[in-house]
This record gives structure tokens, sequence and C-alpha cells, in this order.
């Protein structure tokens, strides 16, 4: 191991850092550890700036300077004059993570030469076992470590942190942590994008931070939108279109205006790729995305269905990994043209492995009772791991882009009713005897 290589790796970091700190620092921060820095003053420098970052402060050799100390202005000024440029900060990094792991390896290695006892010597072997397992990012615990943990948060009096949708029924239905996959998925024209802005503007109204990545709609359209919403404006939309808001509609728009920089949401366009998504997410800090959609992203692949499903399982791991909420908007296959059927997870456009990989999927649908309002919506929770599976019934005003829950009709609710009465149960089928098993093969059991 070059240690010059290591340290001169470590002071490129911290310049790098410093040059780019709005494109980098998300994914500096995500991947690097103290551990990875060697020398003493760059772990120091390496841990103020990640304070710096986490306290929401720009990030400069100023600051950097205040908060480690004076003592490190040369040291500063030295990192940023040995990196002329932060083109190369991640191979940088990776310099460091596996310098700092071979140390750690060769540090059990040695303890198990120089080992006097056999205890001594199996002690140092199993620290480098759990070395060589956390560098491959392998995770552990054990079954009292997990009650342990689970008593814990039980203790803890801190509330639940589970994402807010602005709908109560929703709301009382889906809960979803930090760290998951989910689809809201409709056909063309039925309001998922729409849906989707107004739980963007909700939870970033509530202290998240939002993005919202769009694919395909112009940022005239989205801005106009989102007034649109009775959340936001409540500016009708032919009033946008026609250039002809009234007294009402400017007083409504100049309020939102003013509370606008108290709401975290973030729009972006252009894109398109995972490694972008991925870098927006780091660079903003993002709580919850939402991507418009997911069958326009753009990953490798032959067919169609081979490419949505590496954006599928790349979006599914994305979150595990950044800890933010994914939501991927999604095409349905539409039923043939005057079938009068409900949709399903199964109807997810080109991949089944969005449904395979979703923790949750909602599904947008026109209200097929015949007593629903002309605009009637149906939001279903046709998957939950974490909760129960639910429908309810909205209101959609086009208009004002806003959707509204709304009580299911009488005859809904006794066509409801009447289903689940009719529905025999089912009896299930007795265990196979053996020589039923030998019949169904053509022969003699194998054993």
């Amino acid at each position: 191991m070059d240690l010059k290589a290591w340290t001169d790796a470590q002071r490129a970091v911290i310049g790098s850092l410093l040059l780019e700190p709005d494109r980098l620092a998300g994914e500096v921060f995500q991947k690097a550890r103290p551990k990875h820095f060697q020398d003493t003053a760059m772990r120091h420098l390496f841990e103020a700036a990640r304070r710096i970052w986490e306290q929401n402060r720009p990030l400069d050799p100023v600051t950097l300077a205040a908060e480690a100390g004076d003592d490190y202005t040369k040291t500063i000024a030295e990192c940023m004059q040995a990196t002329p440029t932060a083109a190369n900060c991640m191979a940088y990094l990776e310099i460091c993570r596996d310098a700092s792991t071979l140390s750690a390896l060769q540090a059990e290695a040695l303890a198990i030469i120089n080992a006097e006892t056999t205890a001594s010597a199996m002690a140092a072997y199993e620290r480098l076992g759990e070395t060589l397992q956390r560098s491959g990012g392998v995770e552990h615990m054990s079954m009292a470590e997990l009650v342990s943990d689970y008593l814990d948060r039980m203790h803890d009096t801190t509330p639940p942190n589970y994402l807010r949708w602005g709908l109560d029924a929703l709301d009382a239905a889906l809960y979803v942590s930090p760290g998951q996959f989910g689809v809201i998925a409709a056909d063309s024209s039925s309001g998922k994008t729409a849906l989707a802005l107004q739980f963007a503007y909700y939870q970033a109204e509530k202290g998240k931070r939002v993005g919202f990545i769009s694919l395909e709609t112009p940022w005239e359209s989205l801005g106009s939108r989102l007034m649109a919403e009775r959340q936001v404006a409540g500016i009708p939309l032919p009033a946008t279109h026609r250039k002809q808001l009234s007294e009402e509609d400017w007083r409504r728009a100049g309020e939102a205006g003013m509370k606008a920089s108290e709401i975290d949401l973030h729009l972006f366009r252009n894109c398109f790729t995972l490694p972008e998504i991925r870098s927006v997410i780091l660079q903003w800090r993002l709580d919850v995305v939402f991507i418009d959609y997911v069958q326009l992203v753009q990953a490798e692949g032959r067919e169609r269905w081979d490419i949505v499903t590496n954006i599928s399982m790349g979006l599914h791991r994305m979150a595990q990994q950044l800890g933010t909420v994914v939501i991927g908007l999604s095409q349905i296959t539409p039923a043939a043209k005057g079938a009068k059927q409900t949709p399903t997870k199964d109807d997810l456009r080109e991949s089944r492995q969005l449904k395979q990989d979703a923790d949750f999927i909602l599904m947008l649908y026109p209200d097929p009772d015949d007593d629903a309002p002309p605009n009637g919506r149906v939001l279903e929770i046709a998957k939950n791991k974490d909760g129960r599976l639910a429908r309810m019934h909205l209101n959609f005003e086009p208009q004002q882009m806003t959707f509204s829950y709304q009580a299911p009709s009488v005859s809904a609710m006794r066509s409801e009713g009447q289903a689940i009465k009719n529905r025999k149960p089912t009896k299930a089928p007795e265990p196979p005897t053996i020589k039923e098993l030998a019949d169904d093969e053509g022969g003699e059991l194998p054993f």
C-alpha cells in the first residue's frame, strides 16, 4: 500500500469538495466515513465539512476554516492547491476507501501472526471477517439485537415519520418510510400527474424536501397546474390559459408567491438516466422524489421489457441506498375498446418487475359506479407491503387540478356489500395421498 498515494487522495477529496460542493457533497458524504481518512488533519476537516453540509450551510474554504479552527487554514489552502480539478473526486475517494480497508485487514492479519494464544488469534480472525463483511456492504443483526432494537423504537416517544399524502383515507392506510419505492399507475389523461403534484406540494408544505422530475411536461404547464391547485392558489386553468386573471386570482397568486420560499419543492426536467436521478437526489438531499414517468427513463437493455425492468430495479435499489422515498408514475396497458374492467397492478406497462419491486402501488382510474360524478376517480392501494389494501373514491376538479375525497354512493356501498355477502368461503383442498402423488407423476415415487 502506497501511503503517499493515500495521503494525496485524502487531500484531493477535501479539495474537490471545496471546488464543487453542490455537485459532490451529497455523494461523498453518503459513501465516505471518517475511518477512510487516515491522516488526522484530513479526518478532522472531513468531519467539519460534513457538519456544515448537514446543517445546510454553504461549504467553502472560509466556512470550513471557521468550523475546523484557524489552525487548519493553511492545510485547507494546501488541499485546494493540490487539487486543480474536482473531476476525479470519486476516484480519489475510492482510493481512500480501498486503502482504509486494506490497512484494517493488514492490522488484523498481523494480529493473527503475532497472537500468543489460540483465543487471541480467533478474536483477530473474527474481526478480520467483520472487516471483510463491512467492506462488501453486508449488514448483520442477531435476533436478540433485532428485538432490542424494536423495544428501543417502541420506547422512543418521537412520533413516527411516515409520509403524509393530504388525503385522510390514504394516510390511514398507507405507511411509507424513507427508503421505499412506490408506483402511481394510471392510463393516459386520468390525472396521475396532477395527483402526484398535489402529493408533492402537500409533502413539501409539511417540511419534506421534495423533488418532481418531469420527463415530458413543459415548465409552463407544470406552473399552471400547480397554481390551479386549491392548496397553492386555486386559479382556474382556463383563466391562466386566457391570461384573464380576476382581482381575486391576482391576490391568491401573490400570496402563493410569498409562501413559495417556505416550500422545499424542486422541479427538474431533462433528467433521463438513473445516474442523473441519483445525482439530483444527492445534490438536493431529497426526502421524496416523484418521476413522471418511469417508462421515459433511459436504461440499458435490448427489448422494452428489459429496459423497464432495469429501470425498476435501479429505482428500487436507489431508494434503499439513499434512504429516499422514490415514487415512479407509470402508464398502464389500456383495456380493449369498449371493455369495462378495473385495472390491476398486473396492467403496469412493459414490465412486471415494477409490480415486484414496488413497496406500494396506487392505481388511479375512472369511477365505474353509475352514480359517480362525471369526474369521479377511484384511488386503489393495490399493493401495500406494510399495511392493508384499500379503495377510496375521489372527485377530480379539472379546472383546479385538485383531487378531494368523495364518500362512495349508496348504490356503490350496496353493491360492494352484496359482493361480499355472495362470496363463498373457499375450502382448503385435502393434502394428496402418497398413492395420488405417484399416480400424478405417472410412476413410482422417487424415494
